[in-house]
């Protein structure tokens, strides 16, 4: 494995330059980084001797000794040896070294290099180390958080040198560098591991003892074992990584949900062992009190049930000091809903649990989901309401609404609201936007103009770690901030939905009572303001961002207590529909001069709805179909068998595409291709006219071969079968927003 794809050699290299120089007596360089970014590979590239205190080696002295020239490490002067006292105390040891005698300390100067202190007390006795250390002395500390966050290290002058995730492309050429060649497997290890190179390796590794790319959570289960293997250096015992797969596979957890979950009860108190035991593990006595918590005893408790290799447990107690554990762990992060596993781990975590004890994940799932559905109705605050359905939705969502918004794909993504310096990227967008859609220029020039003029409008982005974006959608107030945007994209509509409805009653507006609409779902009172999703555009085929874009939106609106969708596109029209949005109706005008009039939908999330749109979502049968081709996805073959068979209604019923909700009858899946093969012959751009043309020609009227055809079109053949592949893969794409399949 390479130590780093984005100069972070020559980075630490630089800092250790700056440290020398700045005049410090001791100078102090950190680097710092996630579990698995490559902190102790990086270090082994100095050429420098390391001291682990990670490790427990026996004891022994440690020699700093003076870098070669070749190494590129600064000129500190060479160290006399450091006596170490690193046995299973390691800290301790090392805090008696730096408060011993003179013999204890180095020389005039050396270069120091401590890997693996990744805790408060190892922390604290590098700390009271430096100020024993003579001038001239180079101390380097690399460590999964920074110390700045550790006790004591607040004043203390620190270059820090930070690790992030690889890029896909740095993943997927470690792979190959590595031996992978099969394309599967390729796309497996750069999905899954999120950018960091401990997982992909892991992977890798798997793959190469005999563990098939589609057995993903096999897979995961490898790589959990390593990674928890690994946390146990942070903490003493077990530290609470017993619990981190329950706690990944419900999306966070507070300390009551971490209770209910685990349990916590009395007799279970077995502190946790490095292992599986030689004997039998320890079982409550036969005449203790029932379990009331709704999940299974002994070995399907979901505390104790979790993957092998070092984290297959004695069942774990939970409660106040379970949530205090798990808290200290450098992969867990604390967020408005309680703790959560920051990605990759939490999909490698949720994956292997999943696959292990499938039954009780299922179990625990519907326990959290429960649970914090009880949260939503006593909850004050709008944004905590909003993580918390957003967490409801992760756990109990249709298979489809949960792959659209939820695909286990793990990216280090973030979204954030747009500035002055994003304005190409937002023209730039937009024209996607406008391609895909097969907008009109001129109009799609006018919206962009009118949503940045106007006050209550914003462009929210998703970014890479690199802050290149990946997704943009445009958010709206939906009060009079907004005015200027929502005329055109609401139109007639603009008056009852956004403006007061009392006002809107007075001037003899038609809308539905307060509190009630025609299907008995919520309405808006007036209250609350909500947002107006107008667009939304992906800059390349990326679920993962298109994800936490559409979970973005969603939790945003339900913040802010209700949203208005308006769209002429219709896989947004189906994924509106799907997510129990009320259909208002079309648009008089076809304002963006597509051949389509935008449809326009609404909801409210006031604190009494949510619960009940969630549990509505649950129970609907159609929404619960949705997941397609059992949970796969389109391919272009599928488009073209389809296109192949539209006079044979037995093939048509017995092909894949008639998994889809709303295609299921042949009549509907032909009306569906030939109404979109229309729609791409409207289109703006001469190659998907071209594409429509050979589809109408070959497909719908059956006018010929594939030579007389590109005769017909004056085409060359490989022009005309390269315009065919485009026409299908447009049509796929079609079929996959249609049934709310993210395209890979």
């Amino acid at each position: 494995m390479v130590a780093g794809d984005d100069g972070s050699r020559s980075r630490l290299l630089e800092a250790l330059a700056r440290a020398e120089r700045s005049g410090d007596p001791v100078a102090v360089v950190n680097l710092c980084g996630p579990l698995g970014m490559g902190k102790s590979r990086l270090l082994a590239t100095l050429s420098a001797r390391v001291v682990d205190l990670s490790a427990t080696p026996p004891p022994g002295s440690v020699r700093s000794p003076s870098p070669p020239p070749e190494s590129g490490l600064p000129a500190f002067a060479p160290s006399a040896a450091v006596p170490l006292p690193l046995g299973t105390g390691a800290a301790d040891g090392l805090g008696t070294a730096a408060a011993a005698t003179g013999d204890a300390r180095p020389g005039a100067g050396g270069l120091l290099v401590f890997d693996g202190v990744d805790r408060d007390v190892t922390a604290s006795a590098v700390r009271r180390l430096t100020g024993t250390l003579p001038p001239g002395t180079g101390v380097l500390v690399a460590g999964r958080r920074p110390l700045a966050s550790r006790p004591g290290w607040a004043e203390r002058p620190v270059e820090t040198v930070r690790l992030g995730p690889w890029s896909r492309d740095a993943v997927r050429d470690l792979a190959w560098v590595q031996g992978v060649r099969d394309p599967a497997e390729l796309d497996l290890i750069t999905d899954l591991s999120g950018g960091v190179p401990l997982v992909a390796d892991r992977l890798r590794r798997a793959l190469a003892a005999g563990v098939t790319a589609d057995a993903v959570g096999a897979l995961a289960d490898a790589v959990a074992g390593e990674l928890i293997r690994r946390l146990a250096t942070e903490t003493t015992g077990d530290g609470g990584a017993g619990a981190l797969p329950v706690v990944a596979a419900v999306g966070g957890a507070d300390a009551d949900l971490l209770a209910a979950l685990v349990g916590e009860r009395p007799w279970e108190k077995t502190p946790y062992r490095r292992g599986r035991p030689s004997g039998e593990r320890d079982r409550p006595d036969q005449d203790a009190r029932p379990d009331d918590s709704g999940l299974p005893d002994d070995s399907d408790r979901p505390g104790g049930s979790v993957p092998r290799k070092g984290f297959d447990r004695p069942e774990v107690s939970g409660g106040a000091a379970e949530f205090d554990r798990l808290a200290g762990l450098s992969v867990v992060l604390a967020e408005a809903h309680g703790l959560v596993v920051a990605e990759p781990y939490r999909t490698i975590f949720e994956l292997a649990y999943r696959w292990r004890h499938p039954v009780t994940a299922r179990r625990v799932l519907v326990a959290g989901a429960a649970h914090r559905r009880r949260q939503i109705g006593g909850t004050e605050d709008p944004h905590l309401r909003a993580k918390l359905a957003d967490q409801v939705l992760r756990l109990s969502a249709p298979p489809h609404i949960r792959q659209a918004f939820y695909p286990r794909m793990p990216s280090p993504l973030r979204v954030r609201l747009a500035t002055a310096a994003d304005e190409d990227a937002i023209v730039r967008l937009t024209h996607r936007w406008r391609e895909m859609e097969t907008l009109d220029r001129r109009r799609t020039d006018r919206m962009l103009e009118l949503w940045m003029t106007s006050p209550g409008s914003r462009f929210h982005l998703v970014v890479d770690a690199d802050d290149r974006p990946l997704c943009m959608a445009n958010l709206t107030r939906a009060g009079a901030g907004g005015a200027s945007v929502l005329e055109p994209l609401l139109q007639q509509h603009a008056a009852a939905l956004a403006g007061d409805v009392r006002d809107a009653r007075h001037r003899g507006l038609t809308v539905p009572e307060p509190g009630q609409d025609d299907d008995g779902r919520g309405w808006d009172d007036g209250t609350a303001e909500g947002v107006l999703v107008g667009m939304m555009v992906t800059a390349e085929r990326h679920p993962a961002a298109r994800a936490a874009m559409l979970r973005h939106i969603l939790t945003t609106a339900m913040a802010s207590g209700g949203v208005i969708v308006s769209t002429p596109w219709p896989p947004y029209q189906r994924l509106s529909a799907h997510l129990g949005l009320r259909r208002i109706g079309d648009t008089h005008e076809d304002f963006f001069r597509c051949g389509r009039r935008s449809e326009v939908y609404a909801r409210t999330f006031g604190r009494s709805e949510i619960p009940a749109w969630l549990r509505r979502l649950e129970r609907d049968p159609a929404a619960r179909a949705g997941a397609g081709l059992g949970g796969g996805e389109v391919s272009p073959g599928m488009v073209r068998d389809a296109l192949s068979h539209l006079t044979d209604p037995r093939e048509l019923s017995a092909g894949p595409l008639s998994a889809i909700p709303g295609l299921r009858s042949p009549s509907a899946l032909v009306a569906f291709l030939r109404r979109e093969i229309e729609a791409l012959a409207s289109s703006r751009s001469p190659v998907d006219v071209e594409a429509a043309q050979i589809l109408t020609l070959y497909y719908l009227r059956r006018a010929g071969g594939h030579d007389l055809i590109a005769h017909r079109l004056h085409l060359s053949r490989a022009t005309y079968f390269r315009r065919l592949e485009h026409g299908l893969r447009r049509l796929t794409e079609i079929v996959r927003w249609r049934a709310d399949i993210p395209s890979p």
